[in-house]
């Protein structure tokens, strides 16, 4: 026979799902109705932050399968409870670090946009925007390094340079800007100080 786990009053119920002749869709919908009527003596409060919790640790487990670094994780699940983030936002972060993950761009740097906005106190919402904002500038830093290795220059420390391009796009500069500062650079053969100084405003 056949049963369905049910979470009901902070104990688990282990229910016929054909018991009487019912079927587990049946079954499964009783006790919904019973948790609706207000039998189960839980708070609708707390069966709703049992599903947040739920939908966060599958994005959690999402970013790992994904490649993100466990010690990232931690980092991102303690900036998420500091910076008192709502469930959708940190779904977002945790979404956005999974997808630079999948694409080989450097979470840590990432992460520690998100933790500036921490520890400065800012709103929730604004630290999404600007966790956005840099994932997208490492984006651009990556397309701006593989065009310059396409064109013929001898990059070096390609990865390395990713968040420094990218910093330095937030900063202001232009992306022509950089692209001709990092192709000088490197066809001078300049040290990794000397390509940063280049590359900022």
């Amino acid at each position: 026979m056949r049963s369905v786990r049910l979470v009901w009053g902070g104990a688990l119920v282990l229910a016929a799902a054909l018991a009487a002749g019912q079927p587990a869709a049946a079954a499964a919908a009783g006790e919904a109705r019973g948790r609706g009527s207000g039998r189960s003596g839980r708070p609708a409060a707390r069966d709703a932050r049992g599903d947040e919790d739920d939908r966060l640790e599958r994005a959690i487990e999402a970013a790992d399968r994904a490649g993100v670094d466990g010690r990232d994780i931690r980092d991102l699940q303690d900036l998420c409870r500091r910076g008192r983030f709502a469930e959708e936002q940190s779904l977002r972060i945790f979404s956005l670090a999974a997808q630079l993950a999948l694409e080989g761009l450097p979470v840590e740097s990432f992460a520690a946009k998100v933790g500036e906005g921490v520890s400065k106190r800012i709103d929730p919402d604004r630290i999404v925007e600007v966790a956005e904002r840099r994932a997208l500038m490492l984006n651009r830093a990556r397309s701006i390094l593989n065009d310059i290795v396409l064109e013929g220059a001898p990059v070096h420390d390609r990865d390395e340079l990713i968040p420094d391009v990218a910093q330095a796009l937030e900063a202001g500069s232009t992306e022509g800007k950089v692209r001709l500062e990092l192709q000088e650079a490197f066809t001078e053969g300049e040290s990794m100080g000397a390509i940063r100084q280049r590359i900022f405003p």
